[in-house]
């Protein structure tokens, strides 16, 4: 990718990114020791857990086709997992950890998580097994077979459900959804399940461990990674909870977060230390710093979950802030790349930096990033459970008030595509704007930039541009060069008749004067001169160019008026002194007789 970039630092480069794939190697590393579930809910439904080796223990499928089997599969893995975790306190193995969080896995295909935001699915879910396991091990349980099969309900009567006596845990019947079909711990349960056990937490709990609360003892155990003599040494004021989870697993995820945020700043401060000019290097390399985050935080919550394992409230926040920041990270990383690609774009396509065309690809891949961003934060909305639909009509109704008040950005806006499809004017190009002149230096998305005659910047809104009356002198083929030359009254009639000619000579000639359009003729009597006019068109497009041509024919029409005997006129006056010799009666008496003759004919 570095070597798009002419000027990019490549060892710079080069070594940045060769320690981030270390990172990532060292991360996958980590990752591939921690446990982590393998089958999805649904998936966990159908198959169940398959072996993950030979000689490794396996969970057989569950079965939800009926409450008889929903709470067969539920006693049968509180017996797998009873035996899994007294080997496990026994001896620390990763084969018993990954059994452990298959089984735990297992139990929460059992519940209805339906109302539960996915981001919180598996501390919820461990959650209400933990209390649900604590629930029917202080209930005395009816014989499994009194318990309905799938015989016991038709299909399609509604509500199907079955409670289980003493309790108000229930087992529904899913009408809806990917679930749907199966009987099910009801969405309820979730609810129901602390609330219920409160009150019945101090009867016996009937179970093969020394333990005596699930929801007190699940939460101490640690993944494989930990040594067991760390807990040992834990005081025991340390063990107390906080949020659902042990105090001294609280402290160590925050020490571990706050490294883990130190040395992503470090990286980050590292990588941006070096200032380049090259825009698509710079984007590239700021690229690396959200690559870091979305490694270092997804390493980091797989290993909270599964070897620190943290629980209850404070594991619903270790997911939320994971799921916060990946997102956040995602979003980063996807604008910049979308700037990048179209940087390269820019490059290659040899556009200006700061010319309209640039501009506006740039703003085409901030609109594509936008667009994607909304997409991305909208995912991350549903998988913390905001009420995403509602927030969308708010915005909708929101949405008016903040049109109204970005109408000027929006004018501007939409007035520089009008100049970018249109294209009235360009960069460079000398152009007349109200009663403004200057060259175009800049057309951004907002305004536009223009260098006046005085070297003055002059700042236009697009929108107050596009409905302009602009004049662009660089779009001429030719320039019109106008000029009146005025004689002294004395030049005789033949002194002109030369001067006509010989202009005429010599603009035919001229190689920087159309031909076809040369026109000079006597133009009239001027107050003090005798006026030819001169209409003639400058074959340039450039305005310096034209004012040398113009200069040149100029500076000839000089020397032909002063060969011909002639001179240029200027503004005077002559004084004329004599006698007044009054009107000539006579000839007023015969004009006075016709016109008289011309009314009694009736002529007049």
């Amino acid at each position: 990718m570095f070597n798009l970039c002419s000027k990019f630092d490549y060892p710079t480069a080069l070594r940045w990114w060769l320690a981030l794939v270390l990172i990532c190697c060292a991360a996958t590393s980590i990752h591939a020791q921690e446990t982590t579930e393998t089958k999805s809910v649904g998936e966990n439904t159908l198959t169940g857990m398959q072996q993950t080796a030979s000689g490794k223990p396996t969970i057989k499928p569950i079965r939800t086709d009926s409450p008889r089997n929903t709470l067969k599969s539920f006693l049968r893995l509180r017996a797998e997992l009873e035996q899994a975790l007294g080997s496990y306190r026994l001896k620390k193995s990763r084969e018993l950890a990954e059994h452990m969080h298959a089984i735990k896995s297992q139990f929460r295909a059992l519940l209805n998580l339906s109302l539960v935001p996915p981001a919180s699915h598996r501390e919820i879910g461990s959650d209400t097994t933990a209390y649900l396991l604590d629930i029917l091990g202080r209930v005395e349980l009816p014989n499994l077979e009194s318990v309905p099969d799938e015989g016991a309900f038709e299909d399609g009567v509604s509500p199907a459900k079955w409670r289980i006596p003493g309790t108000p845990i229930r087992i529904v019947r899913a009408d809806e959804g990917p679930r749907e079909g199966e009987f099910l711990f009801s969405e309820r349960t979730v609810m129901v399940a602390p609330r219920f056990y409160k009150g019945i937490e101090n009867r016996p709990l009937q179970t093969s461990l020394s333990i005596i609360s699930w929801h007190r003892a699940l939460p101490q155990i640690t993944g494989p990674m930990v040594p067991a003599g760390v807990l040992r040494i834990v005081p025991q004021s340390l063990r107390d909870f906080w949020l659902d989870t042990p105090k001294w697993k609280v402290i160590v995820v925050a020490l571990v977060s706050a490294l883990a945020a130190l040395l992503l700043f470090v990286f980050h401060r590292a990588i941006n230390r070096r200032e380049t000019d090259n825009r698509l290097g710079f984007l590239l390399r700021r690229a690396l710093t959200p690559i870091a985050v979305l490694v270092v935080v997804w390493s980091l919550k797989d290993f909270i979950a599964y070897q620190i394992n943290v629980s209850g409230a404070f594991s619903g926040v270790v997911d939320v802030m994971a799921t916060i920041l990946i997102h956040t990270a995602a979003v980063w990383l996807l604008w910049l790349v979308m700037l990048a690609i179209f940087e390269r774009i820019i490059q290659a396509r040899n556009i200006l930096e700061e010319s309209f065309d640039a501009h506006l690809w740039r703003l085409g891949a901030r609109t594509i990033g936008t667009v994607a961003s909304v997409v991305i934060i909208g995912n991350a909305a549903q998988e913390l459970g905001l009420p995403l639909y509602s927030v969308v009509a708010g915005l909708g109704i929101g949405g008016l008030a903040v049109a109204l008040a970005i109408r000027p950005t929006l004018e501007n806006l939409i007035g520089g595509i009008v100049l970018y499809l249109d294209q009235p004017v360009r960069v460079g190009d000398f152009c007349n704007f109200g009663d403004k002149t200057g060259t175009v230096e800049t057309i951004g998305v907002r305004s536009t930039k223009l260098r006046a005659l005085d070297r003055t910047v002059i700042t236009v809104p697009n929108a107050a541009l596009a409905d302009m009356q602009l004049i662009n002198w660089a779009k001429c083929d030719r320039m019109l060069i106008n000029a009146t030359i005025g004689l002294r009254y004395e030049t005789e009639n033949d002194q002109l008749r030369h001067v006509l000619v010989k202009f005429r000579e010599m603009l035919h000639a001229h190689p920087k004067i159309h031909s076809d359009t040369v026109r000079v003729r006597f133009a009239g009597f001027g107050q003090s001169s005798l006026d030819i006019g001169v209409r003639i068109y400058a074959l340039t497009q450039d305005f310096n160019e034209f004012h040398a041509i113009r200069e040149d024919v100029l500076l000839r029409m000089s020397d032909i008026v002063k060969k011909s005997g002639s001179s240029f006129a200027f503004p005077s006056q002559t004084l004329y002194m004599g006698r007044d010799d009054g009107l000539d009666g006579e000839r007023g008496k015969t004009a006075a007789k016709e016109v008289e003759s011309w009314r009694k004919a009736g002529k007049l």
